[in-house]
């Protein structure tokens, strides 16, 4: 890979012509023979890889974009990984993209400042501090340089000669990772809304199943009393120490089967509203045995009335002279004792808000006769868990 960006480098200034000329070296081995030699590392039922100096006239900017398949096939449009090289060929950048086209169409003059908002959106979704969160330079005068500057979302540059094939490959790996975890959640036509949503200043979300659950919750809800119904006691665990995982491992051939999805969204908002039920009756008892009845019958199940505001339960935290203050809960509840946990950017929002006073209750095994959970406050929040694009998707850091 090296070697071809270095040939095209020094060789595409050369060429003074105007117009594409395929039988030129450079234009040999950056656009046809590149993108085969990539697919040693993507696979090709997945991704298409094309490269580009230009259609009819050369181009002020070459380049090479690797596209996820479920989200786009074109430059114009959509998130993808992409080397772009600067006009007087003094280096590239590797960067995570998207397609400027999109924004023209859209907004029009407008076009730049959005791209800039839609990329801060998904940079700040981003938890990689290897690439650089800057706009990139690529030294160009047409409207489409400026529009692949404003779309980038994180980049890298290379200046050129110094850097090695080594150096590339796992850069490109890293950015790989990356752009699998917004891909695992994201289709085309969701992040055409989350576009909209970002310009307008709403709340995105990448999880598309959401207002259905609610209605599902709603309807559970309405079939049982929830709080009225026998609930075996929640047992308080030490926070687990999970198996560290290979990032890069290469994914096994899974067996493909068919998900019925509403009884699968049935199923998970069954298991949330448990999953809050048990907590009720944890903090309840606790403070029944701090000796403070009245603050127990105070714990709140807001959820139930608006789950909206960040939180699910108001209980209450009592010091050693007396003195109370509310804690805020909010609950994350699953069949299995695993590390992962959905959480809103809205609730983030609202943990920033609160900190000391905002708690996550990690509860499993809730379909068991012994219930677990273990506890989450702001510190242990921000020092033990990683964020990654799910609007957000949580897990505790395996190095603890």
């Amino acid at each position: 890979m090296k070697e071809i960006f270095e040939f095209l480098m020094e060789e595409y200034l050369k060429d003074e012509t105007l117009l594409i000329d395929s039988s030129k070296e450079y234009y040999q081995k950056f656009v046809k023979e590149l993108p085969l030699h990539l697919y040693k590392y993507f696979n090709k039922n997945k991704y298409l890889i094309k490269a580009s100096v230009g259609a009819g006239q050369k181009s002020e900017i070459p380049w090479l974009c690797i596209f996820n398949k479920s989200v786009t096939t074109s430059a114009t449009q959509g998130i993808y990984i992409c080397f772009l090289f600067r006009k007087d060929m003094s280096g590239f950048y590797l960067e995570l993209g998207q397609g400027i086209t999109t924004f023209e169409r859209l907004f029009g003059k407008e076009q730049y400042k959005n791209a800039r908002k839609v990329a801060e959106y998904f940079r700040n979704l981003i938890n990689d501090e290897k690439f650089s969160r800057d706009e990139i330079d690529l030294k160009g005068l047409n409207n489409l340089a400026k529009g692949y500057e404003c779309g980038t979302i994180i980049s890298k540059y290379y200046e050129k000669s110094n850097y090695t094939e080594n150096e590339l490959l796992k850069d490109l790996s890293d950015l790989k990772a990356i752009y699998d975890d917004i891909c695992d959640n994201l289709m085309d036509d969701s992040y055409m809304s989350i576009v909209s949503n970002v310009v307008n200043n709403l709340d995105p979300s990448l999880i598309i199943a959401e207002e259905a659950n609610k209605v599902i919750e709603k309807a559970i809800l309405e079939e049982n009393d929830l709080e009225e119904t026998d609930v075996v006691t929640l047992e308080l665990v030490d926070i687990p120490k999970y198996k560290k995982k290979n990032k890069y491992a290469e994914i096994k051939k899974k067996t493909i089967r068919k998900i019925d999805y509403e009884k699968k969204a049935k199923s998970n908002a069954k298991n949330g509203l448990l999953g809050e039920s048990l907590v009720m009756s944890f903090e309840q008892n606790r403070l029944i045995s701090l000796g403070r009845e009245e603050l127990a019958k105070k714990v709140n199940w807001v959820s139930r009335v608006d789950d909206s505001i960040g939180y699910d339960i108001i209980s209450f935290d009592v010091d050693e002279k007396g003195n109370e203050k509310e804690k805020y809960i909010e609950v994350k509840t699953s069949e299995a004792n695993d590390n992962i946990f959905y959480v809103s950017a809205n609730e983030i929002n609202v943990m920033n808000k609160f900190k000391d006073q905002y708690f996550i209750y990690r509860v499993f095994n809730v379909k068991t006769k012994h219930p677990e959970v273990f506890i989450l406050d702001y510190d242990d929040f921000n020092s033990m868990v990683n964020l990654s694009v799910d609007s957000y998707v949580a897990s505790i850091n395996e190095d603890i």
